[in-house]
């Protein structure tokens, strides 16, 4: 059995205020083969209608933790609630303290508070790290550096920069091809499943369409770019190739398996003729 590694999404705040989430590794055993977890709050299932944020985050795990991603034999994707406890709790503690001004001073005194919280959940996993990890950063982040990167930020442009949807869309376009890196190892625990079909029926939908747009955006004969027009396009628009054959049509030679030309009447590979 291989060993097991888990990244939990924990929760944390930016320089500019926001509460996020952030990738946590737990690996006890450094020896390889292994399967990685990757444990969500459920909240990033709940969405109906966009798997982006759930993509916007595994995508932010390939830039902290890659090697794991690529050397990893399985990615199983789960949800934990007390990851969502964890956000509330956060986000709670973080509007709680709104009258302290300097932001890394706030977030150092809500994540004093979040290790009083966790010291006070039952004994499980989870609930251990949580526990161990803030209590760590607190000991080890430069709190002084911090406050000094804030203030040289603060006397600048803090106002949120507005995103063109031009821009939106090629930041949706990254995460997806982040996606195919992984989509062949990445499987959704049974709860994940049960619990939120409309989310990996969405998923599900997004990895089908982006393989058929792939296969069918160019006409193999003029090579004329065929996105703008409907995937089940049966001819292509600029010199008529056919690019749905029909099912009656014999494509391939069930003798050999060579790929046959049109109107062929005999293999052209093994001379077989054909019905």
């Amino acid at each position: 059995m291989n060993n097991i590694a888990k990244i939990y999404a924990l929760t944390s705040v930016t320089l500019r205020g926001d509460v996020i989430l952030i990738p946590a590794l737990y690996f006890k055993e450094t020896t390889y083969p292994f399967d990685l977890q990757i444990i969500f709050p459920s909240f990033l299932f709940n969405s109906k209608y966009s798997i982006f944020p759930f993509l916007k985050f595994l995508n932010l795990i390939n830039f902290h933790y890659k090697g794991k991603l690529l050397v990893s034999s399985l990615i199983l994707i789960k949800a934990d609630p007390l990851l969502d406890e964890l956000f509330r709790t956060y986000s709670k503690f973080w509007k709680a303290n709104s009258h302290i001004s300097e932001f890394p001073e706030r977030r150092r005194v809500v994540e004093l508070e979040i290790i009083k919280w966790s010291a006070t959940l039952p004994k499980t996993t989870l609930g251990d790290f949580i526990h161990q990890y803030y209590s760590i950063a607190i000991e080890t982040t430069d709190w002084k550096g911090k406050r000094a990167l804030w203030r040289t930020l603060k006397h600048r442009d803090m106002k949120r920069p507005e995103v063109s949807q031009k821009k939106v869309k090629k930041y949706e376009e990254k995460y997806v091809e982040n996606w195919f890196k992984y989509c062949d190892k990445i499987d959704f625990s049974s709860k994940v499943q049960s619990d939120f079909p409309e989310f990996v029926e969405l998923i599900n939908q997004l990895t089908f369409k982006e393989i058929i747009s792939d296969i069918t955006s160019v006409c193999p004969a003029c090579e004329i770019d065929l996105s703008p027009y409907p995937l089940d396009i049966r001819y292509c628009a600029n010199c008529g190739y056919e690019l749905i054959t029909s099912t009656q049509n014999e494509k391939f030679c069930v003798n050999c398996g060579v790929e046959l030309r049109k109107g062929a009447v005999f293999c052209a590979n093994c001379g077989k003729q054909l019905d």
